[in-house]
């Protein structure tokens, strides 16, 4: 009876993970559908979707006996957060940044509490199925349904005939493929290898087709750090992955202002998503006047006409609803001392925690990978405590790896063994081969 009770617990921790990824996938086609354009935290049923999943994930691993030890978040997470929580009592529009910071809070809670009270393997598990059912039906809203899966507009030239699959955007669809890729290159599980390969070789052909560049270049900067993290000591991996990191935030940086267009007219056109250096600018400006405070959680796009992007802002940029730039967007949010604490708390301590501690290589790659990517990505989108935006979710749930947040799953014994990485299993049958 208690197996049976054990079986039910794990299999509702699963499905609770499950559906909280599903409903972050998707939960930027039901913004547009609803019409809501990303002014509030999302539709009623998304709202009430998360609450009923997390309220599954905290009652499975309660039950599983992990206790509220399994509720917790990393110390500096949690200073992080509590700072968030602290601006509302100057942001601009206190109840849009009130349901922000609240759909925020809940999605990095439930990164922490799938890490901790899951496992290491069981929270993997979630992440490759929900992926993979995210990559077949990407493929089949592309195949089926053309005019939705790819960019068809001729009013967007520079999107014509991308790929987006149900994710609404090239951007969303490209960021999912390249975290695909990471996770079946690094990540353990037992499938076979060759499937492993046609997964990641399918999500591959995907990126390449959505054409974004900031998923391309970071999925291959990551894979990178990856896989120096497997191949060398801590010596060297203590200057060469924070050299990567800094590196590839510069290149991408520029790339973004001098280099993202080919003429000075697609620069200004606001529906190419260009133009993040005049974006920038405006962010800057406004963050050189109120770099203490900013403008409260959440409160600096889409709060109405009281926003500041309508003082600083000329053009196209008082139409726009990011700042490209998860770092900028928290600057003029909550301030450079919040940025501060969000830094140390997602990339400082986590990255010198994977590159001085004892994580094995195979886990430990994994962690960097993700967290490489979700650095770069972050420096030409925005999804750094943004909501329940994915690449913001996949951050937490790298920094939870980072953090070696499974301690307890480990001490018991529950989780050791797993799959090796794509490249030690290459690697074991070319020697065979050889050997033969």
């Amino acid at each position: 009876m208690a197996s049976s009770s054990g079986t039910l617990t794990s299999r509702i921790l699963i499905f609770s993970g499950l559906a909280f990824f599903l409903l972050v996938l998707i939960g930027p086609v039901i913004t547009n559908m609803d019409g809501q354009n990303g002014t509030d935290s999302g539709s009623l049923l998304r709202q009430v979707g998360y609450i009923l999943t997390f309220g599954l994930l905290v009652f499975a691993v309660l039950r599983e006996g992990h206790g509220t030890w399994a509720l917790k978040v990393p110390l500096p997470i949690g200073i992080a957060l509590a700072w968030c929580w602290i601006s509302l009592a100057w942001a601009i529009n206190f109840d849009v940044a009130l349901q922000r910071v609240v759909l925020t809070t809940i999605s990095v809670w439930f990164a922490f509490i799938l890490v901790r009270g899951g496992g290491y393997e069981r929270s993997l598990e979630v992440l490759r199925l929900v992926l993979v059912i995210a990559l077949v039906a990407n493929y089949l809203t592309v195949w089926l349904d053309p005019s939705f899966g790819i960019h068809l507009s001729y009013d967007v030239t520079a999107l014509y005939g991308n790929w987006r699959g149900m994710m609404g955007h090239k951007n969303f669809a490209g960021a999912v493929a390249a975290i695909t890729i990471l996770l079946f290159v690094f990540g353990p599980g037992r499938l076979h290898l060759a499937v492993r390969l046609t997964i990641i070789a399918a999500a591959t052909y995907f990126l390449y087709k959505t054409q974004s560049k900031t998923s391309g270049g970071m999925v291959v900067i990551a894979l990178i750090a990856g896989w120096i993290f497997l191949r060398f000591d801590r010596t060297i991996r203590r200057f060469a992955i924070p050299l990567l990191m800094v590196l590839s935030a510069a290149m991408l940086f520029l790339d973004s202002i001098f280099f993202s267009a080919t003429s000075y007219d697609q620069i200004l056109n606001p529906k190419a998503f260009t133009g993040r250096g005049l974006i920038w600018g405006t962010l800057l400006r406004y963050a050189q006047d109120n770099w203490l405070l900013g403008t409260g959680f959440g409160s600096f796009w889409n709060v109405g006409f009281e926003s500041p992007v309508y003082t600083y802002g000329t053009g196209f940029v008082r139409e726009i609803s990011v700042g490209h730039n998860g770092y900028l967007d928290l600057l003029v949010t909550i301030g450079a001392p919040g940025l501060a604490l969000a830094l140390i708390a997602t990339v400082i301590v986590p990255t010198v925690r994977l590159l001085t501690s004892a994580v094995s290589a195979r886990r430990g790659a994994l962690a960097v990978a993700l967290l490489v990517f979700c650095v770069g990505h972050n420096c030409t989108e925005s999804s750094l405590f943004e909501r329940d935006s994915f690449v913001g979710v996949m951050m937490m749930i790298a920094v939870a790896y980072a953090y070696g947040w499974y301690a307890r799953d480990e001490r018991k014994g529950q989780s050791s063994a797993g799959g090796q990485d794509v490249f030690a299993a290459l690697r074991k049958r070319t020697k065979t081969v050889t050997q033969i």
